[in-house]
């Protein structure tokens, strides 16, 4: 049984769990694999780069950028930590959005999930409190703060629901829309539950819709969708199989899958972290997308 994890961060821990196992005293990475680390007052900043085949394979994730933001206090219960977060996570936004040669590139955002379910509404959640312009944008006679961006939100909501794939609502939306940019955020899952609501993974390599669940829909990446897209996740579950077997080691495994099948664990708290959280991602994404504006002094704009 293979541990389950949507986090290249755990991902690559575990590459240097095997090698431990092999009595291998050499800390030396996969080709194509560069590892930087950093930290704030608040946060652990790791950032992974994979850009090789051999890499890909020895982690078992796309090609692309991988920065893992790990907090240290993850209550999230002050106006200070939470404003913190919320300005690490827009700084690491504008680098992406900054890549594009558009002086002020249209961006839609995608908040993905179930928000009839507590641990699936991250997307949703953050969705509904992303300050839209796009509306505005196009109206000649309004006039309207030179620091708003272009930004549209949806939550395309799951297929149990509407009927139809994510991805597949998405590319409609994205023919009508035109964006330079789509910014998708949705819930994951770890092996860890010091991890779970604690940590926030930014990817340039796309995202497959209910991995986080365990439902594998159709990817949303720039190869499928012709443009741009960063994944922003949070890891809000644990596979109850991978959580025991992490704990107990290899011993057992097969009894671990047959006893606990495709449950998942999430906290007892999941609805308050999933609210905070959703408050710091949202704060993330329209700092970055609306410059020059501070944490409370864009919320403002919320209705």
């Amino acid at each position: 049984m293979e541990i389950r994890t949507d986090l290249a961060l755990e991902a690559r821990e575990m590459i240097d769990e095997k090698r431990s196992k092999r009595m291998d005293e050499s800390d030396a990475l996969p080709d194509g694999m560069h590892v930087k680390t950093r930290e704030t007052e608040y946060i652990f900043i790791t950032d992974i780069v994979i850009d090789s085949e051999e890499a890909s394979k020895a982690i078992g994730k796309k090609k692309g950028r991988y920065i893992t933001l790990e907090l240290k206090n993850p209550i999230l219960d002050t106006n200070e930590l939470q404003e913190n977060t919320g300005s690490s996570l827009a700084n690491e936004i504008k680098q992406f959005i900054g890549k594009s040669d558009i002086r002020e590139p249209k961006i839609m955002v995608a908040g993905l999930g179930n928000r009839n379910i507590t641990a699936d509404s991250l997307g949703p959640k953050v969705a509904d409190k992303i300050v839209v312009t796009r509306h505005v944008k196009s109206m000649k006679d309004i006039e309207i703060d030179e620091r708003l961006g272009n930004i549209c939100a949806i939550a395309p909501g799951v297929m149990g629901i509407t009927g139809i794939e994510t991805s597949e609502i998405i590319q409609g939306m994205l023919k009508t829309v035109k964006p330079d940019i789509l910014i998708v955020i949705d819930a994951l899952a770890s092996r860890k539950t010091s991890r779970v609501n604690s940590t926030i993974q930014i990817s340039d390599s796309g995202i497959v819709p209910g991995s986080g669940v365990g439902n594998h829909r159709m990817e949303l990446s720039k190869e499928v969708l012709g443009i741009p897209v960063l994944a922003i996740g949070v890891p809000t579950v644990v596979d109850a199989a991978t959580l025991v077997k992490d704990l107990l080691g290899e011993e057992n495994k097969t009894e671990i899958k047959e006893d606990f099948g495709n449950m998942i664990v999430t906290p007892k708290n999941i609805d308050i972290a999933i609210e905070r959280m959703s408050d710091v991602i949202s704060a993330g994404i329209n700092m970055a997308t609306h410059q020059g504006f501070g944490m409370h002094e864009i919320n403002e704009y919320l209705i």
